[in-house]
């Protein structure tokens, strides 16, 4: 690992390498955090990539395989299928020779999760060449960074500070139904209300 910090050209490079595999082994995936927000917003350069993905745990174990045969780091099968799944904690995935790293979710089949990438859509990701990729909604990308913010009991301000910016470009063409129910649903809606008054003020 050589500590250096990516560059973009090497983040892009990472990025796209991840969403080659996973559209070779036909996996639905969808990019959320803040490269996500950053989509539906303003552009600023990310060190890393969130994106979840449906599959069980042969998928699992393939996709494993993959990262692996092109010497990045992945968290070994047996930590995923024993500790990570469980608690639902992400996959990482860390390039150390640029720095580069992802953060995997295995999307649950039920809730939030089973809603969010039934509503995922393709974006333009990259030009020169053009890449296309699957991003969460933005009204999912919002609401799992309500909830993110909520468990690192307001620690991570990032999170409320995309949500502002989404907010700025987006207003009133975010579904507020969906974001209020399904905020009801994580315990998150007083949160959602008070970033909503700050923004509307």
């Amino acid at each position: 690992m050589t500590g250096n910090e990516p560059s973009p050209h090497d983040q892009e490079t990472f990025n796209r390498l991840l969403i080659a595999l996973l559209e070779n082994l036909e996996l639905p995936y969808a990019i959320g955090g803040s490269l996500a927000a950053m989509s539906y917003s303003e552009t600023r350069f990310t060190k890393d990539i969130d994106l979840m993905f449906e599959g069980g745990e042969t998928q699992i174990a393939e996709l494993i395989s993959a990262v692996e045969s092109l010497q990045i780091y992945v968290d070994p099968l047996d930590t995923v299928l024993e500790f990570n799944l469980p608690k639902q904690l992400p996959i990482n995935v860390l390039d150390g020779s640029y720095g580069t790293r992802a953060d995997l979710y295995i999307a649950r089949s039920y809730g939030l999760d089973q809603t969010a990438m039934s509503r995922r859509r393709e974006r333009l990701m990259y030009n020169n060449p053009i890449l296309n990729a699957w991003y969460l909604s933005p009204e999912d990308v919002i609401l799992y960074k309500l909830d993110y913010f909520k468990q690192s009991e307001g620690v991570s301000q990032k999170h409320p500070i995309d949500i502002a910016k989404m907010l700025g470009v987006l207003g009133d063409q975010l579904d507020f139904n969906y974001l209020d129910h399904w905020a009801q649903t994580l315990g998150v809606l007083d949160l959602w209300h008070a970033l909503l008054q700050e923004f509307r003020k």
